[in-house]
This record gives structure tokens, C-alpha cells and sequence, in this order.
């Protein structure tokens, strides 16, 4: 699949990953973590975003499948300086384990915090989700 081989490309340049945070990603300052957390939004509706100071807070809900073979990841953190912008993907995605798959979705909330001094002027957050759903939210500061 192609979408499988984009993400596993993002997730190369997402080599820092460790613990569910990112530090100091490309193309700009800025401090960014993310959980697996039970945050009651459905797997249906867009994700929610929210600006608490130089804080951006991304949370939202994500069916993914098989829950043997795939796991939420936030694949994708990008500050673009020119236009002060915050593009952000969050998905599930191959765990790399091969075989064993099943038709389970599993439905996995998620919390995203984003820091940058001087805050973000614009956020973008996308969730890729089983069976070709995608979903996007924006904020404008």
C-alpha cells in the first residue's frame, strides 16, 4: 500500500522518536510530546485543537487496525518558520511485526502538546485512520 509506505517514510525522519515524545524536530524550536490517553471525543469526529499560550494541545480519537500488527503514532511534526505554521499527522500504523493480523479496530485517543516561544500562528492536524478515513482540524491564532 502506498499510504503504508509514505507513513514508514515518515516515521524515518521521525527517528527520535522515544517514549511517545519528540524534541527539537526540523524546521524550527519547538518542544512537542505525544500520548495514548482516553479522551472521549469519537473516532468519528475531527480532532480538537486548542491554543493555551505559546501551547497547542491536539487531542482526538483514532480506529486503527489490527490491533496485533499496528500501533498510533504521531508519524508526522512539522514547523514550517515562513508562516509560522504547525502541520501535524497522527495515525496508525504497521508495528512491523508481520503475520498475525486480525480485523480488529481498535479506537485509541490520543493527546498532542505542541511549545514554541512566540506560540503558533497556524496548526494543521490530520488523523489517517483504518480503512482510508482521514480526518483534519485547523486553528488559526
Amino acid at each position: 500500500m502506498r499510504r503504508r509506505a509514505f507513513l514508514a517514510g515518515a516515521g524515518t525522519t521521525l527517528a527520535a522518536v522515544g517514549g511517545g515524545c519528540l524534541s527539537r524536530l526540523p524546521g524550527g524550536a519547538f518542544d512537542v510530546t505525544f500520548e495514548r490517553v482516553e479522551t472521549g471525543i469519537d473516532a468519528e469526529a475531527r480532532p480538537e485543537i486548542t491554543a493555551e499560550g505559546e501551547t497547542i494541545v491536539v487531542e482526538g480519537t483514532v480506529a486503527y487496525g489490527s490491533t496485533d500488527c499496528a500501533d498510533l503514532e504521531l508519524a508526522y511534526a512539522r514547523y514550517q518558520r515562513s508562516q509560522q505554521r504547525l502541520d501535524l499527522l497522527v495515525a496508525g500504523v504497521d508495528d512491523g511485526a508481520g503475520g498475525g493480523c486480525n480485523d480488529a479496530l481498535a479506537p485509541q485517543g490520543y493527546r498532542v502538546e505542541a511549545t514554541r516561544r512566540g506560540g503558533f500562528r497556524y496548526v494543521s492536524a490530520t488523523e489517517h485512520h483504518a480503512r482510508g478515513r482521514v480526518y483534519s482540524g485547523s486553528l488559526e491564532a
